[in-house]
């Protein structure tokens, strides 16, 4: 049947279908679709950075605005990184004894050990951020924690208000004793703004050791 009397055909019928008519043009539009995937890509398609390298993006050039100088920073950062993990040390500590605490002296107590977990968290935090500041990165995992406070392992179970004063006030104490090292040290450096923070926390740390000990004598 020719093309011409299918159409009459169709013509005289309600519905038609010419799908031998449409085989032609859809056979143009695969073979377009192919040449299409098989070209090469573009210099554009070839250059997209992907997304394991926008992950990793760095401005080199914004290195040019860190305060400090490159030799100094490493010093520093030393400092500023035993002093994060110290305090997150002793925030776990606290916490640990304000939970389990028991004796006359739970009350003073246990408010004072929440009041000093969360000047620990506060200055960790303020310390971690200096690090940023000068170009360096912080590191507060649980595991670095274990691994660098360099303090004994605290107990667990109940503690009692006399034994939860004798090992808090020699951990608070020995970190002290730290701080005012690096105070000169980071001042050595150049670097008076993080002195000056461990100034500041100094005068707490030994606040503390001082409150803690007029309970024992």
């Amino acid at each position: 049947m020719n093309t011409r009397n299918t159409l009459k055909l169709c013509i005289a019928g309600s519905l038609c279908v010419l799908p031998f008519l449409m085989q032609p043009a859809m056979a143009q539009t695969r073979r377009a679709g192919d040449a299409s995937q098989n070209r090469p890509a573009t210099t554009t398609e070839s250059t997209q950075p992907t997304n394991s390298q926008l992950g990793n993006y760095r401005n080199e050039r914004a290195d040019a605005w860190i305060p400090l100088e490159a030799d100094k920073r490493a010093a520093i950062n030393a400092d500023l990184q035993a002093s994060v993990v110290e305090l997150l040390e002793l925030y776990h500590d606290a916490k640990q004894s304000h939970w389990n605490l028991r004796g006359p002296l739970y009350f003073p107590l246990h408010e004072n050990l929440q009041e000093y977990a969360d000047l620990y968290l506060k200055y960790a935090d303020l310390l971690a951020e200096r690090q940023l500041q000068i170009g360096m990165s912080a590191d507060g995992r649980t595991s670095t924690v274990v691994q660098s406070a360099n303090l004994p392992q605290f107990p667990g179970g109940p503690l009692s208000d006399r034994q939860v004063l004798d090992l808090m006030t020699e951990r608070i104490y020995t970190i002290a004793k730290r701080i005012r090292t690096r105070i000169d040290s980071t001042g050595k450096n150049g670097d008076e703004v993080t002195s000056n923070k461990f100034q500041d926390l100094s005068y707490e740390l030994d606040k503390q050791v001082w409150q803690f000990r007029v309970h024992m004598q």
